[in-house]
């Protein structure tokens, strides 16, 4: 009897350790913001980051070489958005100027030509004087900056630290996958 509840009080403990694990990241003031996206009406940055077990934000452009990658985001969104991924899409001009003005045409391409259901946001910027307050803090956590469009961050809201991916790293890729399975 005793060996159990020796045993409990060890399993006990170490849930309230990871519990306070999980509470260490403390939201940025920049990121305390209602943000528009292109389908899913606004979302709070910090909430909808804080309630995810995983966070997969790629820097996007409707007009890439790149583009068909949506096919492949989408299809790890429905693989482990049950288990806790979740999948943002930031639209930003700063590489070619390859994202369209218009955030209907944005839309067109990530919903009717891909059939993206994560959320997508309304363009933004990296290279500019207001940086995208959240491709900023996996860039900043990362230690990288997209060079692209289509870099690729898996953001770990219990830590608050976040993991780069480059351009040609495809959403099938097994480093990528390696990153987010180990983490859900």
């Amino acid at each position: 009897m005793r060996l159990i509840s020796t045993f409990l009080f060890f399993c006990i403990a170490l849930t309230s350790m990871a519990h306070a694990t999980d509470s260490n990241w403390q939201c940025p003031e920049n990121l305390k913001q209602i943000r528009p996206t292109l389908e899913a009406g606004d979302l709070n940055l910090c909430d909808t980051v804080k309630s995810a077990k995983l966070v997969l934000v790629v820097n996007t452009a409707s007009m890439c070489g790149f583009t068909p990658q949506f096919e492949g985001l989408e299809a790890l969104y429905q693989e482990f958005k049950d288990q806790g991924l979740l999948v943002l899409g930031v639209p930003t001009a700063d590489f070619g100027g390859q994202e369209y003005d218009d955030a209907k045409k944005t839309s067109k391409v990530c919903h009717a030509n891909y059939g993206v259901s994560f959320p997508v946001f309304h363009k933004s910027c990296i290279r500019c004087d207001t940086p995208d307050p959240l491709l900023k803090l996996v860039a900043d956590t990362s230690g990288t900056a997209p060079k692209w469009n289509f870099y690729k961050y898996v953001f770990d809201p219990a830590t608050g630290h976040s993991e780069s991916f480059n351009s040609m790293t495809t959403p099938g890729a097994s480093s990528l996958r390696n990153a987010i399975t180990t983490r859900l």
